[in-house]
């Protein structure tokens, strides 16, 4: 398996967007009722809009915000992974410090077996439903990845720039991602679930020997965001502030 030193790799082969209703409570533990975990999902016809897209949009992160508290629900994990009729929101924290990127490769211990021994570029996971009431769940399930896979030993700023979907990935397509970008603190981050994810920070040029094992919304952010020098790591948008305590702490939204 390639390791994520870029050179050992090669040698082996804005408009403002309105947030809201989005409370400050605390996050919980991971939701499992009965022994299912329960994700949060959307009907795709909210989440995507009347015609389906492929990509990275820069618009709409607003919009599925708000429609969270209106249409969105718990539900079992194991009936919505293979239907398409109900978008999992997932957030994708994408983290930088300075001008290096974390990339990290899925481990044989991951929850998502079809992601196993891919390259990501993003932190995050399903927002369940012990996140909180619907209203700020997102953001506590942010809060809670983000303490979850990341230790960062000062706070964070992210950004909410945009949407990010697969249509045509058996995983994408009964997923959608909403697209921050981290500004972590000159002390970097590093990984704290071993277990599952190795990783660390890595130059933008140093990505690309890993972009044929990235998954496919990483790829959409290399390609959209990273390539040519990471010029929009400081992209504009709603801001969730991330603790440097992996401890219960509360994030908020400005802007």
């Amino acid at each position: 398996m390639l390791t994520l030193d870029a050179r050992a790799s090669r040698d082996a082969g804005p408009p403002e967007v309105g947030v809201a209703g989005v409370s400050k409570a605390t996050p919980g533990p991971v939701g499992v009722l009965a022994g299912r975990e329960e994700v949060l999902v959307l009907p795709r016809e909210v989440a995507l809009g009347p015609v389906s897209w492929h990509g990275i949009r820069r618009e709409g992160v607003g919009e599925v915000l708000a429609a969270i508290p209106r249409h969105g629900r718990f539900l079992p994990r194991a009936e919505v992974e293979d239907d398409d009729r109900w978008q999992q929101v997932i957030p994708h924290l994408v983290v930088s410090s300075g001008q290096k990127v974390l990339a990290m490769r899925r481990l044989g211990r991951g929850s998502e077996r079809r992601l196993r021994g891919q390259v990501t570029l993003g932190v995050g996971g399903h927002i369940n439903s012990e996140d909180g009431p619907l209203e700020s769940a997102f953001l506590n399930g942010c809060l809670r990845e983000w303490a979850e896979e990341v230790v960062s030993p000062e706070p964070a700023v992210g950004r909410l720039v945009g949407l990010i979907k697969d249509g045509a990935g058996e995983v994408g397509r009964v997923h959608l991602g909403v697209l921050v970008l981290v500004t972590a603190g000159d002390a970097g981050v590093t990984v704290r679930e071993e277990d599952k994810l190795e990783g660390r920070l890595l130059a933008v040029p140093e990505l690309e020997v890993l972009y044929l094992e990235m998954e496919t919304w990483s790829q959409f952010v290399y390609d959209r965001l990273l390539r040519g020098g990471g010029d929009h790591l400081t992209d504009f948008g709603p801001e969730i502030t991330l603790p440097a305590s992996p401890a219960g702490a509360a994030g908020r939204l400005r802007g």
